[in-house]
């Protein structure tokens, strides 16, 4: 099964990504209910080294904390521009969950993604959208930013391709530790 760990955004901020999403020929918008930022992408994992991974990740300790999308971008470049995105503002928080997550796969024996991590809800892919449209899509959305939310789990997704679009399902969900108790505990 491929599997991927990520962050679940609340249904707001969703409703928010929806509506952001239109307006460029030929864009492939990603579904607002299945918006998300992912920490890690795992590829294809069997059952039973799905088990193990969730026991390994079950076993991470670190805490809540808040977070907020800030700005649209592109993958890619300007020719060939592949993926739009709404970027989350930078978080010491974000980047020390995703580091756990990437070491906890990496022994695991999984094979994990070599490009640096940029936090980011994808909103679309773009094959023969002309860039001057993207580019105006770009400085259209340039303001984008979510109200701060708080991120307090995590998710292990497995994810199956189909005729509608990718289908989730949510696999284990793992708390991340209450600001309150990390303070106690010190």
């Amino acid at each position: 099964m491929r599997l991927f760990v990520a962050i679940d955004l609340p249904e707001e901020l969703k409703q928010r990504i929806g509506a952001l999403q239109g307006g460029l020929p030929d864009a492939h918008w990603s579904r607002p209910d299945l918006a998300h930022i992912t920490l890690s992408f795992l590829g294809e994992v069997s059952e039973a080294d799905m088990m193990d991974l969730g026991v390994a990740l079950g076993k991470i300790i670190s805490p809540e904390f808040t977070l907020k999308l800030d700005g649209v971008g592109v993958f890619g470049n300007a020719k060939r521009p592949r993926i739009l995105w709404a970027g989350a503002e930078h978080s010491p928080a974000l980047f020390h969950l995703q580091q756990k997550v990437a070491n906890v796969a990496a022994k695991q024996g999984l094979k994990l993604d070599e490009r640096r991590f940029k936090p980011h809800v994808t909103l679309a892919r773009v094959h023969n959208t002309p860039y001057e449209r993207v580019r105006q899509f770009l400085s259209d959305h340039a303001l984008f930013k979510s109200e701060t939310f708080p991120v307090n789990h995590f998710i292990l997704y497995s994810s199956q391709l189909g005729h509608g679009g990718p289908h989730y399902e949510e696999e284990f969900i793992f708390d991340l530790t209450p600001i309150a108790d990390e303070v106690i505990s010190t």
